[in-house]
Parts: structure tokens; sequence; C-alpha cells
């Protein structure tokens, strides 16, 4: 490999900043998600509330539940979100050093995750729609 192949990794860099600013998206995303989930159940309430001027239905389900759910996406995010951070150090310093080898655990870790989240959210729905 030439010299100025090898000092000029300005792609590789470039390549792993849109990976974590990937990530960041994909993170912010799942927060908001998270944090409409946690507040869902209670606009239903108070929707329900306003627009039929009568008291709340006792088979709503109990906002605490969707509030836990909400909460760990949030949660899911933010751990992503310092992963991000710790992978994007980690492979500059790899691309520098010319030993770059990619791990893709994380993203068979996080599709895992995300699916489980998907699950519950699914049975969460056809709970409460009963």
């Amino acid at each position: 490999m030439s010299e100025s192949k090898r000092s000029d990794r300005s792609n590789e860099h470039l390549a792993n900043e849109r990976t974590f600013l990937a990530w960041l998206r994909t993170c912010i995303a799942l927060m908001g998600l998270g944090f409409v989930v946690a507040r869902f159940s209670l606009f239903l309430r108070e929707f329900g509330i306003i627009t039929k001027n009568q008291t709340i239905p006792s088979n709503l389900p109990d906002p605490f539940s969707s509030t836990i759910l909400g909460m760990s996406m949030i949660g899911l995010g933010i751990l992503l979100i310092i992963y991000a951070l710790v992978n994007y150090i980690k492979t500059q310093k790899a691309i520098e050093a010319g030993v770059y080898v990619p791990r893709p655990s994380i993203v068979y870790l996080s599709t895992i995750v995300i699916v489980v989240f998907g699950v519950i959210t699914i049975a969460y729905l056809v709970i409460i729609s009963r």
C-alpha cells in the first residue's frame, strides 16, 4: 500500500461519522417513540373526558404500564447513544492505526432488542383493545 493511501484516511473517517450520525438519528427516533408511548394513554384519557364530557371508562389501560414501556424505549435510546459514541471513538482510533475490524454484534443485539420491544408493544395493544 502506498504511503499516500495509508496517510489519507478521510473517506474512512467520513464513513465513521456518517455511521455515528445514523445511530444518533435512530436513537432520537426511538426516544421520541418512547415518549409518545409513555404519554399516549394519558392523552386518550384526557381526550375522552374533553370530547365526551363523561367519566373515564374503567376498561382503559393502566397508564403506568405504557409509561414503563415508553421509559424503557427511552432508556434503550440512551444506551444506544452511549454505545454509538464509544464505537465512534474506537473506530476512529482503529482507522488511524490501520487495524479496523468491523463488529456486527451490536447490530444483531439492537435488532433483537427492538424486535422484543415491538412484540411487547403489539401485545400491549392487543390487551388494551379487549
